[in-house]
């Protein structure tokens, strides 16, 4: 295989983000089709730190700062949030690129390079996380980013430098960035690959990479201490602990024996085991080794991102590409090495296909969208004025009640369930319903009936709101809960500083309206009697 030219190489990652970025930016709008209350929890928190507030610092979030720093960035030179998200995907985009050229010349040959490149490009600049469902969503845009950073590490660690091509410095300081980076976005990502990302340069005898890597991400962590403070770290793993306390968000998706052997995955950790005995036997001990140590990792992200949408079999498909050896070696069951190893490479690919033809698309879906179904998600902000979400999903309140409780004669045909039992809070019980579509619309009906009698909240009002999140605030121009949640987990974050405490009777997450709940209960507030309304009850808080 031919190496690559830098300038072509250059060049053809200028075209990616210059396509795929420009049909994003060219419809002047996000229009989303899905995962709206993740669009809110993006909104929230850029809206906080707009106020200057900083995360972990004053509002508590598992998302590290520079998920949002980008955002924020071009937010504040003006552009609406929705617009602002799309530009600082091409800023990333264009901040990766030179490293991502540094892989393809340094590590790759033929066609593995362009397959890199484009595989990066398309997830920086995509808009949608993944999964086989044709949507345009933020949902889990930094955990696209994160993937992005950890292929150009992996990549780096694993593979040896072709001759001429070694900066053993250069990559140590790539390495120890973008690890840095992932530590400030997600930190699962970081703790998933920062020890095989470290002995993979050991094992090659890299140290001079290992070093810089060490001492660039010192010097990251310095900076941070810097500019935010000493009390940075410890909120910001404080905020981590509260996930892992959570009673139902610490894994959100499938369990982690099902991510190894459920129908949907078992073809994939197959072919990973499979991919190490093949590189072992056909000579590549190392490679095959450094594999293994990586399985753990790919398979821990992908159970604790939400989906659960196996991403790294993308890597494994262009690891195998870069490492497949020459023909004449026999490995298991008398396959041809090479042969083998691009039969895995294969299935890998052919598994992961649905889920990037989703990632790259989206772009192009975006620009083809008809504007007339959608209505702007939070129409009385100005600082959103360009993210809109589709009507018929947002504009009609659905629920789903359990029948029994309004129709008793079922009663003697129903067979109860606890997964169905009743919330309750200081002896009274709620309605058993679950919000299913419309909590735009219901929640800007909650924001206006807090100003209204009986309730009479002011515009300074500080709420904490009993459910996995609510734009009550956003909407009825409140004052957002200082110390508060955009997303909740566990506890009772901000309780301190609420004015009130809101209870939906009929909230997105029940599970989470319990342990919210049964928080409350706990933390031994003194509350007045509940104001009264059909879709929440709303319980002043008595200040000391």
């Amino acid at each position: 295989m031919t190496r690559i030219s830098a300038g072509k190489y250059a060049a053809f990652l200028a075209v990616l983000i210059c396509v795929f970025g420009g049909f994003a930016l060219a419809k002047s709008g996000l229009y989303l089709d899905r995962h709206e209350g993740d669009a809110a929890h993006m909104i929230e928190i850029l809206l906080r730190m707009l106020d200057r507030q900083v995360p972990h610092l004053d509002f508590s979030t598992p998302i590290g700062i520079l998920a949002f720093l980008p955002i924020l960035a071009f937010a504040k030179a003006g552009l609406g949030m929705g617009m602002a998200f799309i530009a600082a995907q091409v800023l990333i985009a264009v901040l990766l690129a030179p490293m991502v050229l540094w892989v393809a010349v340094s590590r790759l040959r033929g066609l593995s390079a362009w397959v890199f490149g484009a595989v990066i490009m398309a997830l920086v600049l995509a808009l949608v996380h993944g999964e086989n469902v044709t949507a345009i969503s933020v949902s889990m845009y930094y955990n696209r980013w994160a993937w992005a950073a950890s292929f150009i590490v992996i990549l780096l660690a694993v593979l040896p430098p072709l001759e001429g091509r070694k900066a053993p410095r250069l990559d140590g300081v790539i390495a120890g960035l973008l690890l840095a980076v992932l530590a400030l976005i997600k930190p699962t990502y970081f703790v998933a690959f920062v020890l095989p990302v470290a002995l993979g340069f050991l094992m090659r005898g890299a140290m001079r990479s290992l070093v810089a890597g060490i001492a660039t991400g010192l010097v990251v962590a310095g900076v941070m201490v810097a500019v935010y403070g000493v009390d940075f770290f410890p909120a910001y793993i404080n905020d981590l602990l509260t996930v892992t306390r959570s009673g139902t968000r610490a894994a959100p998706g499938m369990s982690l024996i099902e991510v190894m052997n459920a129908p949907r995955f078992l073809i994939g950790s197959l072919s990973l085991i499979l991919s190490v005995i093949v590189l072992r036997q056909s000579g590549q001990a190392m490679a095959g080794l450094l594999l293994l140590l990586l399985a753990p990792g790919f398979i821990y992200v992908t159970y604790q991102n939400f989906g659960n949408d196996p991403t790294w079999l993308i890597l494994l498909c262009l690891l195998l590409m870069a490492q497949r050896p020459m023909r004449g070696q026999r490995v298991l069951f008398n396959a041809d090495a090479r042969n083998a190893v691009s039969a895995l490479a294969l299935v890998a690919f052919a598994l992961i296909a649905p889920s990037l033809q989703n990632i790259v698309t989206s772009p192009f879906r975006l620009f083809a969208v008809k504007a007339d179904d959608y209505v702007p998600q939070f129409a009385t902000r100005s600082e959103i004025p360009d993210i809109f979400v589709k009507s018929d999903r947002t504009s009609m309140v659905l629920g789903r009640e359990a029948m029994v409780d309004r129709y008793p004669e079922l009663a003697p045909y129903v067979i109860e369930n606890e997964r169905f039992e009743a919330v309750t809070f200081l002896g009274e019980t709620l309605p058993r319903c679950t919000l299913q579509a419309g909590e735009v619309a219901l929640h800007s009906y909650m924001a206006d009936r807090l100003k209204q009698p009986p309730f009479n909240f002011p515009p300074e009002s500080e709420f904490f709101v009993a459910d996995i999140a609510s734009g009550i605030w956003i909407l009825g121009g409140f004052a957002p809960l200082e110390g508060g949640a955009p997303w909740y987990y566990s506890g009772v974050p901000g309780i301190e500083h609420a004015d009130a405490i809101i209870v939906p009777t009929c909230p997105i997450d029940v599970s989470t309206q319990r342990h919210a709940l049964e928080a409350i209960e706990q933390a031994g507030l003194t509350l007045r009697p509940p104001l009264r309304d059909p879709m929440m009850l709303v319980y002043p808080i008595v200040k000391e």
